[in-house]
């Protein structure tokens, strides 16, 4: 409940604020008509008298508080503060009746049937022109809607923080064990490459030895060439097994490495030089390298054999860059003798082309001042 006084009906403030209210009946005219009727609860207060008592509300201060024209008058300014309103409020409201100045805040008031509501209070001093305070005008304006609507919506906030942080407690859990996962995985990979490299460099000892046995030159070729593609395909693995991604690898790093392995074919004499020029951070994914690595194995063994008869000298030049986005292109350029038709044995293009096609390639060769071999595929995803 609020702080309202009983019979107030015989008391001298009572008798007072009668007559003030009549005296401003009469002499208020228009003016006083318009703050009765107003719908901003309205009440003056007399500064002159002890307790500085209500000597006049509005029709709409009655509305708001519950209570009756008789039982205002006399009331003390403060009667509908109760339990729930703020001391420092209140404290605020006093300082500035004392000081004589205008003061706006919110409060917590208590209705005749004791249900609070919220309100902006705005109280201001009236002098008597000679700087007396005689009295105190104070008006509310009804804010409970807002305060309800901005609590709930604090209370909402609230609640959706705590449900975002807890869905952001069960997010970083399961990022941590997805991280662990992608790790463990990474690792196996890596293993898996390892052993891949090794299983594969075995097999193509076991060629090497079996190749050597051989009586017959072309019998031997074979498995010479059997054996290079197995080594290919094991440098492949061996970059995997030491990427930082275990299911990439650098395209200017694998050709780099695979023109070294393969300069012993130009039987370490002058007459043919090897060289790459690559694009650097062109990735390609492990299902890509492995065919890749063959056919480029193929095409500079091709070119080392076919392209300079002796005494010809030359160079075999690789190169990779990205032709377009999301493309790359890779060429196998030497300035030999060229060809003059494009014969399925003599470059071992039935290999080339469907390892081409298994990356979902293009293939285009150009015998001009030599042999260009092109091959174009899609770039991995980042």
């Amino acid at each position: 409940m609020n702080e309202f006084e009983e019979n107030k009906v015989d008391t001298p403030e009572r008798s007072v604020s009668e007559r003030h209210i009549e005296a401003v009946r009469q002499q208020g005219g228009l003016f006083v008509e318009a703050v009765r009727r107003t719908r901003m609860p309205m009440l003056v207060t007399d500064a002159t008298l002890p307790g500085n008592p209500i000597v006049f509300v509005n029709q709409a201060f009655v509305d708001l508080s519950g209570y009756s024209m008789d039982e205002l008058l006399g009331q003390d300014p403060h009667f509908m503060n109760g339990q729930g309103t703020d001391p420092e409020a209140i404290r605020r409201y006093e300082a500035a009746i004392l000081e004589g100045r205008d003061e706006t805040l919110e409060i917590l008031q208590y209705r005749k049937d004791g249900a609070p509501f919220r309100a902006m209070l705005f109280a201001s001093p009236v002098d008597d022109g000679q700087g007396t305070v005689t009295n105190h005008f104070l008006s509310y304006l009804d804010i409970t809607r807002r305060y309800v609507a901005e609590e709930d919506l604090r209370t909402l906030a609230s609640e959706l923080e705590a449900r975002v942080a807890a869905r952001t407690r069960e997010l970083e859990a399961a990022n941590t064990k997805l991280s662990a996962l992608v790790s463990e995985r990474e690792m196996l990979l890596v293993e898996v490459n390892h052993r891949a490299k090794n299983s594969l460099a075995i097999a193509a000892s076991l060629l090497a030895i079996q190749g050597r046995r051989q009586p017959d030159p072309a019998v031997r070729a074979l498995f010479e060439e059997a054996q290079d593609r197995l080594n290919a395909m094991a440098r492949v693995h061996d970059l995997l097994s030491k990427s930082e991604k275990a299911q990439r690898v650098d395209v200017s790093v694998y050709v780099a490495d695979l023109c070294e392995a393969l300069r012993p074919i130009t039987e370490n004499d002058d007459r043919v030089r090897l060289e790459a020029k690559m694009e650097h951070l062109i990735l390609v994914d492990a299902d890509t390298a492995v065919p890749l690595g063959i056919v480029l194995t193929e095409l500079i063994t091709n070119a080392v054999k076919y392209a300079f008869p002796a005494p010809r000298t030359g160079t075999i030049l690789v190169q990779a860059r990205r032709s377009q986005p999301g493309w790359i292109e890779l060429a196998v350029r030497d300035d030999g003798i060229g060809m003059s038709s494009l014969r399925e044995g003599s470059l071992g293009y039935g290999l080339v082309r469907s390892l081409v096609q298994q990356i979902r390639g293009e293939i285009d060769v150009l015998s001009e001042g030599g042999l260009t071999v092109t091959i174009s595929f899609p770039e991995a995803a980042q």
